[in-house]
C-alpha cells in the first residue's frame, strides 16, 4: 500500500489549498525608488524606462555600452528572487562585455505595478522586447537574450513565439513547473494541484532556432541540473553549447567561473553568433 505518498499528497494539497505555487515561486519586494551603485556603471550611461504591460506600469534601465561594442544589445531577464536592484551586479558584469544591456522588473517587483503570474511574466517580457526594438540605437539583428532562472521562462517564451534573437543565453532554467516541483520536494505531484502555471520551457525550446549558450551549476540545489537543465538543453536545436560549472549553486556561476572568465565566455559567444551588420 502506498500509504506514505498518499499522506504526503494530502498534506501538501492541504498546505497549498489557499494559495498556488506562483506566489511561492516569485520572491519579490516592492520599492518606491531604486538605489543603484555607480561603481561600475556610471549614472550617465543608464536611462530609467517606464513601460506598460497588461495595463500596469513596469520599469527598467537601459544601460548604454561602455563603448567597446555599442552595436550589440542584451535583453536580460532576471531571476525570481527579487528586483533589478538585487540583480544589479549581473547587469554590471554584462556591462563589462561592452554591449548595451536592458534589465527590467516584472509586475510586483521593485517599482513595477501588478502581481506576477505566468501570463504576466510573458506579457512583461514582450513589453521589454518592444521597448528595446523601438530604440533607434538598437539593431534588431544584433539583439541577444539572456534568461536567468525564472527569467529563462520569459526569454524562452518570447524567443519561441515572438522574436528570434541573434543568440540565446540561458542560466539555470527549469524544464517545467511539474519537473521543478518533483525535483524539489521529491514527490510525484501534478503541478496543477498547487500552481496555475506550467512554464513548459523544455517543450517551448524546441520551437527556437537561435544559437544557444547554456550554463548550469553542478551543485544547484534549487533547480537540479540533470532533471531540469539537461532536459531543456537536450530538447534545444543546434548550434548549442552546454557549460556545466562545478562548485556553482543556483546563484554562484559567475563566482565559480571567475568573473573575468564569465564575462569573456558570454562576450565571446554573443559576438561569434551575432551578425556584423
Amino acid at each position: 500500500m502506498k500509504i506514505l505518498p498518499t499522506i504526503l499528497l494530502v498534506i501538501v494539497s492541504f498546505s497549498f489549498a489557499s494559495c498556488d505555487l506562483d506566489s511561492l515561486l516569485f520572491h519579490q519586494t516592492t520599492l518606491t525608488s531604486y538605489t543603484l551603485s555607480t561603481a561600475v556603471i556610471p549614472e550617465s550611461n543608464r536611462e530609467f524606462v517606464t513601460m506598460t504591460s497588461q495595463g500596469k506600469k513596469i520599469y527598467g534601465y537601459f544601460i548604454k555600452s561602455n563603448g567597446s561594442s555599442p552595436s550589440i544589445t542584451v535583453l536580460y531577464f532576471h531571476g525570481n528572487y527579487d528586483h533589478l536592484q538585487y540583480y544589479w551586479d549581473r547587469a554590471e558584469l554584462l556591462y563589462k562585455t561592452g554591449f548595451n544591456v536592458f534589465i527590467f522588473d516584472y509586475q510586483g517587483y521593485g517599482m513595477s505595478e501588478g502581481t506576477l503570474s505566468e501570463s504576466a511574466l510573458y506579457a512583461d517580457s514582450r513589453a521589454a522586447l518592444q521597448y528595446v526594438l523601438s530604440r533607434t540605437d538598437v539593431s534588431a539583428k544584433r539583439l541577444a537574450f539572456y534568461g536567468y532562472s525564472v527569467g529563462a521562462a520569459g526569454a524562452i517564451d518570447v524567443a519561441a513565439y515572438e522574436f528570434t534573437p541573434s543568440c540565446l543565453c540561458l542560466e539555470c532554467p527549469f524544464a517545467s513547473m511539474s519537473t521543478l516541483l518533483q525535483s524539489g520536494v521529491m514527490l510525484d505531484i501534478p503541478s496543477s494541484y498547487i500552481t496555475k502555471g506550467e512554464y513548459n520551457n523544455a517543450e517551448k525550446i524546441r520551437k527556437i532556432h537561435a544559437p544557444l549558450l547554456f550554463m548550469h551549476g553542478v551543485d544547484d540545489k534549487f533547480i537540479d541540473i540533470e532533471k531540469n537543465g539537461a532536459v531543456v538543453f537536450n530538447n534545444a536545436n543546434p548550434p548549442k553549447q552546454f557549460i556545466r560549472i562545478p562548485g556553482a549553486d543556483h546563484e554562484g556561476i559567475p563566482g565559480a567561473m571567475g568573473e573575468s572568465n564569465y564575462v569573456s565566455t558570454v562576450k565571446t559567444f554573443i559576438q561569434q553568433h551575432t551578425p556584423s551588420n
